[in-house]
């Protein structure tokens, strides 16, 4: 089964990363479209969190991916910021473009 055309599009159309497409594709094609945290998405990628942040930043500059930072309580009981994403409805992202 192959995804649509007309899902690809957006990024096939901007001139982005090969670390950025990969990332835009797991969100097309591994999450529902809801708010995801970085982690689980990294490791679908097959990066670190750490590694995210460079293609997920070129995502949000095309319009792509919208990013939502959380300042919640982490694994460790301590409040921390967490990031969390998703794509961009299509109506901001024909906007950015």
């Amino acid at each position: 089964m192959s995804a649509p055309t007309n899902v690809l599009e957006p990024a096939l159309a901007s001139g982005i990363s090969d670390r950025a497409f990969r990332l835009y594709c797991v969100l097309v094609l591994r999450t529902d479209g809801g708010w995801v945290s970085i982690p689980p998405v990294a490791t679908k990628c097959g990066l670190t969190p750490h590694q995210v942040r460079l293609p997920l930043a070129e995502l949000c500059a095309a319009g792509i991916v919208e990013r939502n930072r959380r300042y919640e309580t982490g694994d460790t009981g301590r409040k921390t910021w967490h990031t969390y994403v998703r794509l961009a409805d299509d109506t901001s992202a024909e906007a950015a473009a």
